[in-house]
């Protein structure tokens, strides 16, 4: 890693800087780490001493005590409830090797809604019997409020190893090879906010978990991980060693708000290193990532399996940023090597309050009241769709359209080094292997609904306020665009995309296959500094428009004077063009009425100027909706130049909008 660092500075980045930015070696090596682990080995001041073996009857009711295990391997019986209740203001505390053993008998170790609990320096280990502790936890069980669990090794349980409640801090744990997690919470939703709120993971070694490999136990479940956070605002996570979970790393899945993941170590877990799903204003800095998403990514290899996924996240001023100190999600100042993938911003069209896209069923976004949609009991999570909600009976109209959804958008990724080598991640043919991603997928499938797959598409490509700026990259980075068509680094740059402003790559014209670069000058692409080249021809009219736009705040209006009409790009011979495949796309509207059989013409030219051939691309100028035209095409043998021109017919009065015109060699 640190000779990556070196050719950061090679790249004009600093490596001081960037070095100190994220760790260079796990910062909680906690596992088997008895210089931290091991508790007092007489009992403190005051203790009651609990004694080495079976204790199904000892007396733990007592509020506000101390219990000390003595050294030894402690057991609740043989009840399949056999468990500690824990009680307000009581403290847990382990002598060296005091073990509380589960022995596969028990379902859980300690439970009860108690307020202000500390368990430490503890073994727990071997709780749940088979797969019974599906969603469950161990410590912790009710997720009681002002926990505090430190110092201990809780390990080789079913379901979860600990659970959270509000105000409870996780640190200086051994959280491994549990069967589902090595921590998770959840709590009935509450109108007006979220269930859980202020919690901190800190300094915790969380490895190994999801044992029991739920993902394939129950296909598409959601349900595993090193750690999962659940309807939560206000959470630090930091400095944390987070590596070789058999699923993801550290997941936080439906109306998260206000997170912070700093300082982590993250690594060889077999899916993402941090998912950040259905969820809100976060700040994910100074981390380390490496080797994270193999497994996924070889698994499905028809999407990106990135290091940090944010699906369907954004930032949003009107929620909390005390924590994320930020209303957007911010990724940045991370390190980044070896993953099967990078960053991946996606939405699903489909996913929104009361549809059956939504896979937390039962839940609408926190902008929406009521937070939880009212369903026939409690759980039944089978049939989102409520006829009464206003999310499905109102979704059309403001604010219900914007605010019946979750949004990736006000999403920044800056200042991050990602290396990538082909040679090191196993991409075994993958499309998605090495890439960046901002990209909308889904299905015009719902008739109540009022969202498009491409309106979604368009808006997180172009006017969701998502960026990517000032990183550096080392080696054969893809970035997927849309619904994921891949290009290089140069025309990630270019317009229409100009994403990466400020960044650095040691391969700008990319791998291929894949469009490398915009032939087109950018105010003729975007029309955002001025009308470009774009010139009237003959039966039309040209403007510079801000009353539509598809990318930034301006496009091309051609308002058509005649029964046959052209508009020329005015630069004859043309763009400077070589021989071989070509990519070519733009995006077009309706204005007033319907042009008769519009098309973009290109000639390419020789050096002498004179045409080799042509290619002719059809405009679905139909109805209000931005929609795309592209075709690949073929310039011929001795291609110098070539020179764009607007053709049609239609009747006077007529008018259609045109932008982010791109015309982009494709590499073999």
């Amino acid at each position: 890693m640190f000779a990556a660092v070196l050719a950061a500075s090679a790249l004009g980045v600093s490596a001081p800087t960037m070095a100190q930015a994220w760790p260079t070696e796990p910062p909680a090596r906690m596992c088997g780490n008895t210089a931290v682990l091991d508790g007092p080995a007489t009992p403190p001041a005051g203790a009651i001493v609990v004694p080495a073996g079976d204790n199904a009857g000892f007396d733990f009711n007592r509020p506000g005590a101390t219990f000390w295990f003595a050294p030894g391997v402690h057991t609740l019986g043989d009840d399949l409830y056999g468990q500690i209740i824990a009680r307000d203001g009581t403290t847990y505390v382990g002598a060296p090797g005091a073990v509380i053993d589960g022995r596969n008998l028990n379902l859980y170790a300690f439970t009860g809604s108690a307020r202000d609990v500390t368990i430490r320096h503890l073994t727990v280990r071997n709780f749940g019997r088979g797969l019974d502790n599906n969603n469950e936890g161990v410590v912790n069980h009710d997720a009681g409020d002002g926990w505090l669990v430190e110092y201990n090794t809780i390990a080789d349980n079913d379901g979860a190893g600990v659970f959270l409640g509000s105000a409870n801090t996780v640190r200086y744990n051994c959280l491994k090879d549990n069967g589902q997690y090595g921590f998770s919470m959840f709590k009935m939703p509450v109108e007006g906010g979220p269930a859980i709120t202020d919690i901190v993971l800190d300094h915790n070694e969380i490895a190994g978990n999801n044992t029991d490999d739920w993902e394939v136990r129950l296909p598409g479940c959601g349900c595993s991980g090193g750690g999962k956070f659940w309807d939560v605002q206000g959470a630090r996570v930091t400095h944390n060693w987070v590596h070789d979970n058999k699923s993801v790393g550290l997941w936080a899945d439906t109306n998260n708000i206000d997170f912070l993941f700093e300082g982590n170590y993250i690594e060889d877990n077999d899916d993402e290193g941090i998912w950040y799903e259905i969820s809100y204003n976060a700040t994910i800095r100074g981390n380390t990532l490496i080797n994270n998403a193999w497994v996924k990514g070889l698994r499905n290899q028809g999407s990106p399996a990135p290091a940090i996924y944010l699906s369907e996240s954004g930032g949003d001023a009107r929620l909390a940023s005390t924590v994320s100190g930020s209303a957007m999600i911010r990724i940045h100042d991370n390190y980044f090597e070896n993953n099967f993938s990078g960053v991946s911003i996606y939405e699903n069209s489909n996913r929104f309050c009361n549809s059956n896209g939504n896979t937390s069923k039962g839940y609408c976004t926190p902008l929406v009241t009521p937070t939880r949609i009212p369903e026939p009991h409690d759980y039944d999570y089978l049939d989102p769709i409520n006829a009464g909600h206003p999310c499905y009976t109102r979704i059309a109209e403001e604010p219900y359209r914007t605010d019946c959804r979750w949004h990736a958008r006000n999403i920044e990724v800056v200042g991050n080094a990602f290396h990538f080598d082909p040679a090191v991640v196993p991409c075994e043919g993958s499309d998605y292997c090495g890439v960046q991603a901002l990209i909308a997928t889904g299905a015009d499938n719902l008739p109540w609904s009022p969202y498009t797959v491409a309106e979604i598409q368009d808006r997180v490509m172009f006017g969701a306020n998502n960026r990517f700026a000032d990183n550096a990259y080392f080696g054969p980075w893809q970035f997927a665009k849309r619904w994921g068509e891949r290009i290089g680094f140069a025309a990630w740059q270019a317009a229409p995309y100009l994403q990466d402003a400020g960044s650095t790559s040691d391969h700008p014209g990319g791998p291929g296959p894949g469009p490398v670069g915009n032939l087109v000058d950018a105010d003729t692409a975007t029309l955002e500094a001025s009308l470009g080249l774009w010139s009237a021809w003959y039966g039309a009219e040209v403007v510079r428009s801000d009353a539509q736009a598809h990318g930034g705040s301006y496009s091309l209006r051609v308002d058509i004077a005649g029964a046959y009409w052209g508009v020329e790009v005015a630069n004859y011979p043309g763009y400077a063009a070589s021989p071989g495949a070509k990519a070519v796309s733009l995006w077009v509207r309706g204005g007033v009425g319907t042009p008769v059989n519009p098309r973009l013409s290109l000639d390419w030219r020789g050096a002498d100027g004179q045409v080799l051939d042509n290619s002719v691309v059809a405009l679905p100028v139909q109805g209000s909706q931005w929609q795309l035209a592209e075709a690949s095409v073929q310039a011929p043998a001795g291609t110098a130049s070539v020179s764009v021109v607007l053709v049609g017919s239609g009747t006077a009065g007529t008018a259609f909008y045109l932008d982010d015109l791109a015309i982009e060699d494709v590499q073999p």
